[in-house]
């Protein structure tokens, strides 16, 4: 495959199928790896307040991140696309932690 080749159209809307059985493995295997993740941080948290609540989401976390990758791998535009996406909400979210940090210096 060359350069030229990945942006003929044919190759950027080719879709890679995965099948219900292929997702029902990858979602049965991200709920035991969050479920391993879920006891290994209620057996290990040692701060004040352990949250039950923040737990179970590390298991609905690793069950949608699943999901994502999933529907990221199987097309190259839906990838693309994710990436983009992502970028900008990582740069929005800097500058506005930058925001807060500030007016907190400007108020002491």
């Amino acid at each position: 495959m060359t350069f030229h080749d990945i942006f003929r159209s044919s190759y950027l809307e080719s879709v890679m199928e995965f099948s219900i059985i292929d997702t029902l493995i990858g979602m049965i295997f991200s709920l035991v790896l969050g479920l391993f993740i879920f006891m290994v941080y209620k057996k290990t948290f040692s701060g004040v307040l352990y949250s039950n609540s923040f737990a179970m989401t590390l298991v609905g976390l690793s069950l949608v991140t699943t999901l994502v990758i999933m529907a990221v791998t199987s097309n190259v535009v839906l990838s693309l696309g994710m990436v983009g996406a992502l970028s900008i909400v990582r740069f929005r979210a800097a500058i506005k932690r930058e925001t807060i940090y500030f007016n907190f210096k400007l108020r002491q």
